[in-house]
């Protein structure tokens, strides 16, 4: 038999202040999130020459964030309605866990993409087929498909295999302090640290390998180097100290639970949002191929982006610094333009010169109609 709640019994949701500003803060990066990274998707296939597999995961991580920023908005938006109505924001630990195990599927599978990213650019060649626009059917690989499975697998480990007898109300829904087995929250940030970690050390590692390189590869791999350099750091202070804040829950025993759910929701939600909110910005201004393809792709870009004074990330080297200038983009410009020979000849001239290897500028040779 069904029962009506006692409004009485309800538990009034406290900061309430700071939570109208939570809310909208979250809303807000959320729908920038959402449509900047669903733009940055179409954009990732057509971003000749960079390798078919490098746009892949590219594309990954982007439509990671679009479904991490569409659920977001749909849960602030829900907060934001009922904010007044404490009964209809009631939550217990267990409920919370279940709202929020999509949260943490994103936060898993975002690190773990990270780190396939670190590993790939060890690993990458230019292929013909790589001046080509990539197909829509090609953006997802088997090894995409497992890293999503085993993603909801880990989901489930830390959220749903928790043994909570309990099941006590919460004032606020906090994966972090939902989960009765202190060992699991540990755990699963100690993991997204080091994929974390793991995945910009390995990128290093390809950014020294190809240091004496002039290729699009590694102008690529020096670009995204900058990226993955400041969203790192971001992720590592998010994940730090939403760990300093569990610590200090299961540590002490009296706490300060406004506190706490204060610290959680700027570190553990609102920082993740607006890395997702600015990773396709960063892609955009760092990664030369993604900006021509934006530009090729939405023309409207082209009054918000400036020229293409931008230049790749220097090549370090004991004689030389190379610079890759670009001509400045304008409508009537077809992509053969930008690697014209004429253009090649003018790059030769220059002091110091840039030097780009042969089959990389048979393969940045896009079709008469690359769209």
């Amino acid at each position: 038999m069904l029962t009506t709640q006692n409004p009485d019994l309800c538990v009034e949701p406290f900061i309430e202040p700071s939570q109208w500003f939570f809310t909208l803060v979250e809303i807000i990066l959320a729908v920038g999130g959402l449509t900047m990274n669903t733009v940055i998707t179409v954009i990732c296939h057509k971003a000749s020459p960079m390798p078919h597999s490098q746009r892949r995961i590219l594309a990954s991580i982007s439509i990671n964030f679009a479904v991490l920023s569409g659920f977001q908005l749909a849960r602030n938006f829900f907060l934001f309605l009922v904010m007044q109505q404490p009964c209809l924001s009631q939550v217990t630990t267990v409920s919370c866990k279940l709202q929020e195990f999509p949260l943490i599927f994103c936060y898993i599978h975002c690190a773990a993409t990270f780190f396939l990213l670190g590993v790939q650019c060890n690993f990458l060649k230019l292929k013909p087929i790589d001046k080509l626009p990539m197909k829509w059917y090609l953006t997802c690989s088997v090894w995409q498909s497992t890293v999503a499975a085993a993603s909801v697998a880990l989901a489930l480990l830390f959220t749903a295999f928790d043994q909570d007898s309990e099941n006590e109300p919460m004032n606020k829904c906090s994966i972090l302090l939902a989960v009765s087995q202190s060992f699991l929250t540990f755990s699963l940030l100690t993991l997204l640290i080091l994929l974390h970690a793991f995945g910009f050390i390995l990128i290093m590692i390809a950014s020294i390998l190809q240091r004496n390189k002039k290729s699009w590869i590694a102008f690529t791999i020096f670009s995204l180097k900058e990226i993955l350099q400041y969203e790192t750091l971001a992720w590592q202070i998010s994940l730090f100290v939403s760990g300093c804040v569990v610590l200090y829950r299961h540590v002490l025993r009296e706490t300060c639970d406004e506190c706490a759910v204060v610290i959680l929701e700027l570190a553990f939600l609102i920082l993740p949002l607006l890395i997702s909110f600015v990773h396709p910005l960063y892609l955009i201004w760092y990664v030369l191929p993604m900006r021509d393809a934006a530009t090729r792709t939405f023309p409207c870009m082209l009054s918000a982006l400036p020229e293409y004074s931008l230049v790749p990330p220097q090549v370090p080297s004991a004689s030389t610094s190379a610079t890759f200038p670009l001509q400045s983009p304008r409508t009537d410009l077809t992509p053969n333009d930008t690697l014209s020979n004429e253009f090649k000849k003018k790059l030769s001239s220059l002091s110091p010169k840039v030097v780009i290897e042969e089959e990389d500028i048979a393969a940045c040779e896009w079709p008469t109609d690359p769209l």
